[in-house]
């Protein structure tokens, strides 16, 4: 159950559906030259991107992912980028997943896009450790059934979309491990006209939230697919 809860909110962001990448390991490119970053965002991960190998990032690595992040060529990357500018946990890395979390405001959303917009939760979850802004912003898209834009995504209708990016939104609350992010969660649990599917999602959360508090993101994370990477 924590398993599922964990995917459903990194992107995964399939992190379920939440489509992920990943691996016992990670596909470095071939280029010995590049950068950290680009190594990092280029990797793949068949269980998420590992916490223990972001480690500090410095200024430069974090320039380097922000302007990846702003090429639409570089798309396939994304969601490595997003989830990784969370963990960096710079002051840069706030604007940059706000930003992007922004982008084609309302219509129809391809593959692509989709699978990196469901990322950004995870990314603004890990951040939410260092960053308050991080935390509201969660906070409002995990409680504001509103807050997403109105897009949709092949059979999806915007209101299902919507549903699932306010599910990452609960998810990245409680990969925060903040006591003031459980707060949010319960109180969405308490909500007499909740629907079924998002308080039953925040009652896993709430699981996640407790052993993110308690042992930290690395061994949590290194639990969650076991430790042999």
């Amino acid at each position: 159950m924590e398993c599922r809860i964990y995917h459903l909110g990194v992107l995964s962001i399939a992190i379920a559906s939440l489509v992920f990448f990943a691996s016992n390991g990670v596909a470095e490119p071939s280029d010995l030259e590049s950068s950290r970053a680009d190594r990092l965002a280029a990797a793949i991960y068949f269980e998420g991107v590992a916490f223990e190998e972001v480690g500090d990032l410095s200024d430069a690595d974090v320039a380097r992912l922000i302007e990846l992040l702003d090429d639409p060529a570089e798309i396939r990357q994304h969601p490595n980028i997003l989830v990784v500018l969370g963990m960096s946990g710079s002051p840069a890395a706030f604007d940059a997943i706000a930003d992007y979390a922004l982008r084609g405001s309302s219509g129809e959303l391809d593959r692509l896009e989709f699978r990196a917009q469901r990322s950004i939760a995870s990314g603004m979850g890990h951040l939410a450790r260092v960053d308050g802004r991080a935390l509201t912003w969660l906070i409002r898209a995990a409680t504001d059934a509103n807050a997403a834009p109105q897009r949709s995504f092949r059979q999806m209708d915007p209101e299902r979309v919507a549903r699932l990016m306010r599910k990452g939104a609960i998810t990245g609350l409680a990969l925060s491990g903040q006591p003031s992010a459980a707060r949010v969660i319960a109180g969405i649990i308490a909500v007499p006209s909740a629907p079924r599917g998002i308080v039953e999602h925040a009652s896993e959360a709430l699981l996640l939230h407790e052993r993110m508090s308690r042992k930290g993101p690395a061994a949590v994370l290194q639990d969650q697919f076991g430790s042999d990477r």
